[in-house]
């Protein structure tokens, strides 16, 4: 009810009522709990948590407040209901409760093209009446099934109102994940207008043109990139859709002569949209340095597969401003889970020691498969550690293309992390397993240092490489002191910098300037895109006012 009254005080009510326990019970119960769910008007995204177990969680919400409030394992999909196509939005279940001034409008385009399959929908009980939501389940082959009649009046958000929650399957009982009805045909059919001679199909290709040239240039003149790249992709989009409108209007016998068929213009349409989609949300991903670079190896691609698995999503002001508060939201927690991964991927009974107050025995069975339990708790990296199995060295003909520099690849992944880590605690190092001083490759030979220094010369890491694919690592020593009180703390084995100093034995003052020191994004270190640099390596993400206001 706070929440409400805040969505109120904004201005950001638009007549939703809130989805009552009885109503997620009866959908849930028919939602597989590995479905994906795309829920439209998902509020503050506790009705989709609710439903969805462990599938995929999508969201259309219009409130910037909503949006803020929601966890961050939802990913926001678009903002504006009727701006948004939910024909490229392929989900397994749409659920709606729409608001019911307007729910036969919202109903109609959610049937005709809802690419999922199956549609959950909670309607005032006089959509029986409504003959345009009768058409859409035609065109569709689809039939309406009320699960259950509800009311509001004991809701937090009261209401006379009597609604049904429909279930409408979407699916072709004869062919596995196929749907009766193309919601993309249906739309194409009805864009672009086309005699049909014959039915072959053909792939179409998508061009480049100089459109990145054309953002940076118009960024030198003063304008914003995002601002650039709207009017470039709306631009791009209206010209794609004149283009063929203009086809389809050719003679039917000279399309043929082309061999040109609907089956081609079809193909074509539907990879240039996609593509023209995917190209400008890569351009947006790609400019997110601050976040991305600070990231390690799995937490890149997790986060980054997260961001660019879903780019059917509208490219509008609104929906990369959805995403990046998104982004936002969640590099944190990656940031601080990434320093629990690396540790724990280094950790072995020869490399760590016992806090000071830790009495605990240590047993040798708890190791390697049970790390997790209450006896390897509450330890520090020693400053020098043996990394077993982390890959070594080149030893035969075998293997090359995963060896650069003589190194595994994953040798290379575990080195550039500790790296990661390091310049998330305040560090400044350019090197890399790849690279060293003066940006020189590496080659590395076994039993052979390699030194790893700030952008000061100051040593911070040596690191030898074996070819029985182990990894020795000598740490500087207020390195290893900083990852071990920010790994303690974020473990809940350290609440304070006092407790830090007492359990790791370290100086206080090493201890106060160490805790909580891991990155995070806040306001202070984002550029707004309404000022970008004229040199694009320096710019750190593309924002507007508001997202860093909500960041």
């Amino acid at each position: 009810m706070q929440l409400l009254k805040q969505v109120k005080e904004q201005g950001q009510d638009f007549e939703w009522y809130p989805t009552t326990p009885q109503i997620i019970s009866m959908v849930k119960s028919c939602v597989d709990e590995h479905a994906s769910i795309l829920d439209i008007g998902a509020g503050d995204g506790r009705v989709l948590n609710q439903m969805a177990a462990s599938g995929d969680k999508y969201a259309i919400e219009k409130s910037a407040t909503l949006i803020q409030a929601m966890p961050g394992n939802i990913i926001i999909i678009g903002t504006d209901f009727h701006a948004a196509t939910l024909i490229d939005k392929k989900v397994d279940v749409i659920f709606c409760n729409p608001p019911y001034s307007d729910f036969e409008s919202w109903a109609v385009k959610i049937i005709r093209e809802a690419n999922a399959k199956k549609v959950f929908l909670v309607l005032p009980t006089r959509w029986k009446d409504c003959q345009s939501i009768k058409d859409a389940l035609k065109l569709r082959k689809a039939t309406a099934r009320t699960l259950g009649t509800f009311d509001f009046l004991n809701a937090e958000r009261k209401a006379r109102a009597n609604v049904d929650v429909l279930t409408i399957n979407m699916q072709d009982s004869s062919y596995y994940d196929h749907l009766k009805t193309d919601p993309f045909e249906i739309w194409f059919n009805e864009t672009f207008k086309i005699n049909q001679k014959t039915e072959a199909e053909e792939e179409g290709g998508e061009q480049a043109d100089g459109w990145q040239d054309k953002i940076n240039k118009a960024v030198t003149n003063g304008k914003g990139s995002i601002d650039v790249m709207l009017e470039l992709y709306q631009a791009e989009m209206t010209h794609l859709h004149e283009n063929f409108k203009m086809l389809t209007a050719l003679d039917p016998d000279l399309l043929k002569e082309l061999d040109t068929n609907i089956g081609n213009i079809k193909d074509a349409v539907q990879k240039r949209i996609t593509g023209l989609k995917n190209k400008y949300w890569k351009e947006v991903f790609d400019r997110m340095d601050e976040i991305t670079t600070r990231l390690t190896t799995g937490t890149r691609k997790s986060m980054l597969d997260k961001l660019t698995g879903f780019t059917a999503v509208e490219f509008t002001e609104d929906n990369i401003r959805a995403v990046l508060i998104w982004a936002i939201k969640n590099a944190n927690k990656y940031y601080d889970q990434q320093v629990i991964d690396v540790m724990e991927s280094i950790v072995s009974k020869s490399n760590i020691k016992n806090y000071k107050s830790n009495q605990r025995t240590w047993q040798q069975s708890g190791w390697r498969y049970n790390r997790a339990d209450d006896k390897n708790s509450h330890y520090a990296l020693e400053l020098r550690i043996i990394c077993a199995n982390a890959g070594g060295i080149l030893d035969s003909e075998y293997g090359k293309y995963d060896y650069p520099n003589n190194l595994s690849k994953r040798a290379h992944d575990l080195v550039d992390d500790i790296i990661v880590i390091a310049n998330n605690l305040g560090y400044k190092i350019e090197n890399s397993a790849a690279v060293g001083g003066y940006h020189q490759q590496r080659a590395w030979q076994t039993n052979q240092t390699e030194e790893f220094e700030d952008i000061n010369g100051d040593n911070i890491m040596n690191v030898k490489a074996f070819k029985n694919s182990n990894l020795h690592i000598k740490f500087k020593k207020e390195l290893i002191c900083m990852l071990n009180v920010e790994f303690g703390r974020l473990k809940g084995w350290l609440n304070s910098a006092e407790e830090a100093a007492q359990e790791l034995e370290i100086p206080p003052a090493l201890a106060r300037a160490t805790f909580k020191s891991s990155h995070q994004i806040t306001n202070n270190n984002i550029k707004l895109l309404t000022q970008i640099d004229e040199d694009p390596e320096e710019d750190f993400i593309l924002l507007t006012d508001e997202v860093a206001a909500t960041g």
